[in-house]
Order: C-alpha cells, then structure tokens, then sequence
C-alpha cells in the first residue's frame, strides 16, 4: 500500500481482508504483505497464529467505539451493534497475546496514537522492521495518512464500495475520529456504566485504558 493509492482509494480497498476472502482472492494472491481483520484473536488461522506474521491491533476507548460504531451502523441500517463478539473479549485476547508475543504483535490504543502520533508512526515502522530514515520522512507519512487528509480526498467524501454485495459509502468511515467525541451523545450516568463494565471485564487481567 503508498500513499497514491490512499488518494485514489477507500483505505478498506487498498488492504485485503482475511475474513471477506480478499486475501486469497486478490489480483496479486499471497504476495501481498499486508492483510486486515476484525476477527478476535483466537478465531485467526493457525497458519498465522504460528507463522512469524506481525500484527498490529489497535483498540479504542470503547464509549468512542460505542458511539462511533452507532453511527456507522445507522448508515448501514444495520440493527446489530457488533458481529464480532463482546468488546472486552476481543480487546484482551490481543493484549494478553501481545503481553506473551512482544515481538511478533503490537498493541496499540487509537488514544495514544492520537496524542503523539509520530512517536507512535515511527515505533510501528521499527515494529516491521522498516524505520524512517529521517524525520521528515515520518512527518510526511503522518501528514499523508492523517485522518483529517483521507477524509478530505475526493475518494473518501463522494466515492462508494463493496463489502459482501453491499455498497457503501466510503465517508461512513470518516465520521469525526475525535477522542473523547461519546461525551455528546452518552451521559455521564451512560458513560460511567460503559466504564463499570469495562473495569469488571478488563481490570481483572490488568489491562487499562
């Protein structure tokens, strides 16, 4: 994936997902490096469980997820919040493999990424074996991969896809991506419940937000 065909592309089109068979059906088959999935971390192939693939996984505030994904859903006049399990699930099934993986998955959180962004940019190119040479070079791919940029590309405001028959808008994906944004939608009363949650399901195994 470059960035020419982030300009001319849904980011979702440039990257084969592994659980909507794009991978193995791709022009270019197995000799693309890169595959996307929202699978949980126990429902992915052997094959890349015990291969020497890296993974990156990147969580977020699950009140943002929750507004966010509502959002989404309404533009897909959906009725179902999440297809992909409970939330806490399949945050720690890639933390706890990360915790005993270091090396070969990389955890993330979107809230992190957004506050030092280039810090985080150049930690994932070391990550994959592939550091920026220069400063410049990583201010450049931030600048070029940044939310505020995709979602203004032409591709991204007016442009459409398909995703298993069903044609999408591709400025569904491009909503706000602000931290903090649930607090607009959800009460504090709703919000705390969320965290109530979270802090039962997660705080156990020692994982924090």
């Amino acid at each position: 994936m470059t960035t020419v065909s982030l300009r001319t592309a849904v980011p979702h089109d440039c990257i084969p997902f592994l659980e909507f068979h794009e991978y193995s059906t791709a022009v270019t088959g197995s000799e693309i490096p890169l595959f996307a999935s929202h699978l949980p971390y126990t429902c992915l192939p052997k094959s890349v469980i015990h291969s020497d693939c890296k993974i990156v996984y990147i969580c977020r505030d699950p009140k943002d997820t929750f507004v966010a994904m509502w959002f989404f859903l309404l533009v897909l006049q959906r009725l179902n919040l999440s297809s992909h399990g409970p939330y806490w699930e399949h945050i720690l099934g890639y933390w706890e493999a990360s915790i005993r993986r270091p090396e070969k998955i990389l955890f993330l959180k979107y809230e992190d990424l957004v506050e030092d962004t280039q810090l985080w940019v150049k930690k994932l190119a070391e990550f994959f074996g592939c550091p920026f040479s220069a400063g410049g070079e990583r201010e450049g791919v931030v600048k070029e991969c940044s939310f505020e940029s995709l979602r203004d590309l032409e591709v991204n405001k007016s442009g459409k896809h398909e995703k298993r028959g069903r044609v999408i808008e591709n400025s569904a994906y491009f909503r706000k991506g602000v931290v903090g944004d649930w607090r607009n939608y959800l009460s504090d009363e709703m919000g705390k419940k969320i965290d109530v949650i979270m802090e039962e399901k997660l705080m156990g195994p020692g994982f924090t937000f």
